[in-house]
């Protein structure tokens, strides 16, 4: 099952983008409409589908961390779709611009840092032992933006570069998760768009939560996936172009640490929210990019994001370059 986050003057509304072409259809309205063909009256199913279906995916995993009523309500809407038995009413129009990031505003999200080799040149570790300890960082709910939203270059920083990842969404309240029991602490999957200003992480003192937190710093979307419809994450291409030239082309199989490693050791020290999202780590072919240059970015499984860059004038003009603008290693 998809959801996504349809952006109104109403507020955000969740939405199944995949029972109608071109149409999202409102998860509340759908249900509402299912409770009225099933023998509710009108103004009782409505009250009721706002009570049962939060507004958000991090409400919505806290009450319901299976979706079980969500995916009647999906089953549903399909059927109804098919017959011609689904009102124009609850759905909305599906230009790009009205998407917003599906993981609605997480209590949590992390970024894994080093999980992946920079250079497919390099010999591999010895005796299969990772090259790099686990690590990453916090990032700020605020950086997230929707799949076709623009990403605002910041006017202080020279060195701006996105990365593709598989970003996990957590479904239950976890802490202490093993190996053998973190994924059914899973939800689903999300495309991630991690970036960075590296000059200004360096200006920084190497932290990276101003250089990683940038308003539209975190690029999600276009839907959270269930994971019944990813049979496998560590076998999922990754792919990204800059301006029509593919700069990132890599496969989740390469990740140092898998997704129960990283939950694992990160479960350690956090207590992961249902909502919450963990940023696996991008592959090799990270590098800069600019202002009038045009993004694309897929991961199999998990749909296309399309972003245009464009200079945010808010803040002061630092010149704080302090490397070559050459590919940069991924973070």
């Amino acid at each position: 099952m998809k959801l996504a986050i349809r952006r109104t003057y109403l507020g955000d509304r969740l939405s199944f983008p995949d029972v109608i072409d071109g149409r999202l259809v409102d998860v509340q309205a759908a249900y509402a409409r299912m409770l009225e063909a099933r023998g509710s009256h009108r103004e009782d199913a409505i009250p009721r589908s706002r009570r049962e279906i939060a507004e958000t995916l991090p409400e919505l995993l806290q009450t319901d961390p299976d979706l079980a009523v969500v995916r009647a309500v999906h089953e549903w809407a399909s059927a109804a779709a098919g017959a011609g038995d689904l009102a124009e009413d609850c759905t909305w129009s599906a230009e790009p611009e009205r998407y917003g990031p599906p993981v609605g505003r997480p209590h949590t999200i992390w970024g894994m840092t080093s999980n992946y080799p920079r250079d497919r040149q390099a010999p591999p570790p010895e005796n299969g032992t990772p090259r790099r300890r686990l690590q990453g960082f916090l990032k700020a709910p605020g950086a997230l933006a929707g799949p076709y939203d623009s990403l605002r270059y910041p006017a202080m920083s020279e060195r701006v570069d996105p990365e593709l990842e598989l970003g996990v969404v957590i479904g239950r309240r976890s802490r202490g998760l093993d190996r053998e029991t973190a994924m059914a602490a899973v939800a689903g999957y999300v495309a991630f768009v991690d970036i960075g200003a590296r000059d200004v992480a360096e200006l920084d003192n190497h932290r990276m939560d101003r250089g990683k937190g940038f308003d539209t710093f975190g690029i999600v979307g276009p839907w959270f996936v269930t994971k019944d419809e990813i049979p496998d994450p560590h076998a999922l291409g990754i792919r990204f172009w800059v301006n029509g030239e593919l700069r990132q082309d890599g496969n989740t199989s390469e990740m140092f640490h898998d997704i129960p490693e990283q939950l694992s050791w990160l479960t350690e020290a956090l207590t992961l929210a249902p909502g919450d999202v963990v940023s696996t780590g991008t592959p090799p072919g990270v590098s800069r990019v600019h202002p009038g240059d045009e993004l694309r970015g897929e991961i199999d499984g998990l749909g296309f994001h399309e972003n245009a860059v464009v200079l945010d004038p808010s803040g002061p003009r630092v010149a704080a370059t302090t490397g070559p603008a050459t590919n940069g290693a991924a973070t």
